[in-house]
């Protein structure tokens, strides 16, 4: 979109005014967020290691070193603040900034300027890293009094966005919750932002955004599409998932076990066992034996619903049972007559 002169102007006008308004020594300031925020994770994870929650712990051990690795860089921008001589670098005149902006609207074919927040934006072709779609994407300037220390900030927004599957806040594998991770740019970025070398700044974002570090990604693109396994939290491609056929959590192929009739996957919550054999069965696939009314697969359960145990014992008592019958068979017990007391005798007198 093409602006007035005067817009331009004025937009010009409120950032050089900005940047002179920084002051050197107000600007040098330790990452305490960073800081907090690290810590905090490292307690969760002590608190949760405590209590044997070992996806937790996976999680936040996660967190804690994008977390970490943000810290560090806070505090090598520092370093590198001090030990050079940006702080005294000089800052663009009014004109110069004007001639940024004419510059970017025709580098970028566009450009969004918003006098009342503040904010200057230009938009990206579509995005394409290594087969993985990522759409284009929106760098919004922002300058003026609502940032505390002054300085020009950026957000990098996914205008059609395409998340990895594992962390929605992750929309390039180096742009996490709209921040970049600069890496070795970022000297160059600040140093742009300082001095109001716009076109600089927006180029080499941009420029950032068309390229795919491997090193230290957010998310890998090889790990884009793919999830976490429900119980190990371990990463696992998308077409080497599997789901519990009960409650269709996602789960690696370390974790998913297969019934040995129906053969379906099923979690460990949601896998059963043969009370015989002691195979793992669904619960589906179990029936009760109708003496001693154990779950039996179906290989165990015979065609008489009774399990292989009880079987055996009923064939066992039958056998029994018939060794007793010929037995008595073979030795019969003789009948033997019994007499009447005093049968056949005659009282003779005394």
């Amino acid at each position: 979109m093409k602006y007035p002169q005067k817009r331009f102007w004025r937009a010009a006008s409120r950032i050089y005014h900005c940047l002179v308004s920084q002051d050197s020594a107000t600007q040098l300031k330790l990452p305490f967020e960073d800081w907090w925020h690290s810590d905090r994770l490292i307690r969760k994870r002590q608190q949760a290691q405590r209590r044997g929650w070992d996806l937790a712990v996976l999680k936040l051990e996660r967190e804690l070193k994008t977390g970490v690795a943000q810290l560090i860089q806070q505090l090598t921008t520092l370093h590198r603040e001090l030990s050079s001589d940006s702080l005294q670098q000089q800052i663009s005149s009014v004109g110069e900034i004007y001639a940024e902006l004419l510059a970017i609207e025709e580098e970028f074919g566009e450009l969004q300027l918003d006098l009342r927040a503040q904010s200057i934006s230009v938009i990206t072709e579509r995005i394409e890293l290594e087969g993985v779609y990522l759409g284009p994407f929106e760098i919004c300037l922002v300058y003026g009094n609502q940032n505390t220390d002054g300085s020009l900030h950026y957000r990098v927004i996914a205008r059609d966005p395409n998340p990895a599957i594992t962390n929605d806040c992750v929309t390039h594998p180096h742009v996490q919750s709209e921040v970049v991770c600069e890496g070795e740019g970022q000297t160059v970025i600040r140093g742009s932002l300082k001095q109001g070398r716009l076109l600089d700044f927006f180029t080499i974002v941009a420029s950032l955004l068309r390229t795919y570090n491997p090193d230290s990604p957010y998310v890998a693109l090889d790990d884009w599409d793919s999830v976490e396994c429900t119980e190990c939290a371990d990463v696992i491609s998308a077409n080497a998932q599997t789901r519990c056929d009960n409650c269709e959590i996602t789960l690696c192929s370390e974790c998913a076990r297969d019934c040995s009739d129906c053969e379906c996957p099923f979690c460990h919550e949601c896998l059963s066992h043969c009370d015989s054999c002691h195979g793992n069965c669904c619960s589906s696939c179990l029936k009760q034996c109708i003496q001693c009314h154990a779950d039996c697969c179906q290989r165990c359960l015979l065609e008489n619903e009774r399990c292989s145990d009880c079987d055996a014992q009923e064939i066992e008592e039958t056998n029994e049972e018939k060794q007793e019958t010929h037995t008595a068979e073979a030795n019969p017990v003789t009948a033997t007559a019994i007499q009447p007391d005093g049968l056949g005798e005659t009282v003779v007198p005394a």
